[in-house]
């Protein structure tokens, strides 16, 4: 699909030149629209524009970008040191000394009223993604909107319509991110026993693979959180599979058990998909029925995407083969897939009501499922990148049920 963009020397993350692009597109983008200055707080966003990766607390964060091309932000004390480490030079800062106020007697949104007043945008037309900070760990605070009292344009297309289609050096990471993904199941899958308890086959698998992963790229791996590991598998059984997404529970793999499975990497903030349906012991015809139903939606799916369409046409396409050619509409419980990148989840979606032009180097999630009630759940997820005709999978784990049987 694309050139690879890293060498075997380079560290595996975002460049400071890809972010300096994407601020650039903003700034042409406020000016397109007339916005004198957009206000960032979503921590992925944040990042997305800056290279700085964070652990969101109640302490708002906010990068400011405006339509002659400064770049500022609103940052807690004790992240200011954290900022200068991975974020851009700044033209002007606003440091607020804690949340709520640290002894201040200011809420720190204010800090941030006397920021933008300061870069001469105060009173003029101001967007940001959310009006305001997100109510997270306690976090009490009013809209930006209240705190300038003038009127904010909040949309968080403007900055999450540039996520969509990714670049050769986002395509790279989440292949990488897909090769360790694809690692992490088939250490899992190798480890499943009768006998076994989920948990902690989950997560011995996840933690070995990601001893892999440090061990082959050492320096080249760059973490981009405080939590979570870069090498992930996990599986849920049983009835527990009809519910899309059920919860691990306590006790032992048996014969018989079908498993719903998920693993993905994470490599410079990037993340991939994939999951599979298996089966411990021999499958019975129930079994293989739905499951070749499934592994034939998914082919529509993989068939269905090509630039030009739309995700709804996709979904469309989708739908209609399970309703038509298998009858099992009622099985349906979710649309079959949606964009990622830096998060699990990203905008747009496979879905009837989701309207977005598919583009050559959009990325989705292909996972239409089948879900019967106290028997079974039934769904691949492959991550694939559209490419110039159609599309390509990046996680390239078997999807055929002879390589998914767990031996009796």
């Amino acid at each position: 699909m694309t050139d690879i963009v890293f060498s075997e020397s380079d560290r595996l993350e975002i460049g400071a030149d890809e972010y300096r692009l994407r601020r650039e597109r903003v700034f042409r983008l406020l000016a397109e629209r007339e916005i004198d200055a957009l206000c960032v707080f979503g921590p992925t966003r944040v990042a997305y524009l800056s290279g700085f990766f964070f652990s969101p607390t109640e302490r708002p964060i906010a990068l400011i970008l405006t339509a002659n091309g400064q770049v500022a932000a609103l940052l807690p004390n004790l992240e200011l040191s954290h900022f200068q480490q991975q974020g851009p030079k700044l033209d002007d800062s606003a440091i607020y000394p804690e949340y709520p106020g640290g002894g201040s007697g200011r809420h720190p949104l204010l800090f941030l009223r006397d920021l933008l007043s300061r870069l001469g945008v105060l009173g003029k037309v101001i967007a940001a993604d959310v009006d305001g900070y997100e109510h997270r760990w306690g976090y009490r605070g009013p809209a930006l909107s209240a705190v300038l009292e003038q009127p904010v344009q909040a949309d968080v297309a403007l900055i999450d319509d540039l996520r969509m289609v990714k670049s050769a050096a986002e395509i790279a990471l989440m292949t990488e991110a897909c090769r360790w993904g694809d690692h992490a199941h088939r250490l899992m899958q190798d480890s499943i026993r009768v006998g076994s308890e989920e948990l902690l086959i989950s997560h011995g698998a996840s933690l070995q693979a990601t001893r892999d992963l440090l061990a082959e790229l050492g320096g080249r791996y760059v973490p981009k959180a405080r939590e979570g590991l870069p090498a992930n598998a996990m599986f849920i059984r049983g009835a527990n599979t009809a519910h899309p997404h059920g919860l691990h529970e306590s006790g032992a793999v048996g014969v018989g058990d079908v498993l719903v499975t998920g693993a993905y990497g994470v490599v410079g903030g990037y993340e991939s998909e994939l999951e599979r349906t298996m089966i411990v012991g021999e499958p019975n015809a129930e079994f293989q029925r739905y499951f070749a139903a499934m592994l034939a939606a998914q082919q529509v799916g993989f068939d269905a995407l090509r630039p030009g369409r739309t995700c709804a046409e996709v979904e469309s396409d989708v739908r209609r083969f399970i309703r038509d050619e298998l009858g099992m509409d009622d099985l349906v419980r979710h649309h079959t897939g949606h964009g990622f990148g830096l998060e699990g989840h990203e905008h747009p979606f496979l879905d009837l009501d989701d309207h977005t032009v598919i583009e050559p180097g959009m990325v989705f999630s292909v996972e239409p499922g089948l879900y019967v009630p106290e028997f079974a759940g039934f769904r691949h997820s492959d991550t694939v990148v559209i490419t110039e005709s159609g599309m390509e999978r990046l996680s390239l784990y078997s999807r055929e049920l002879d390589d998914l049987v767990v031996a009796g």
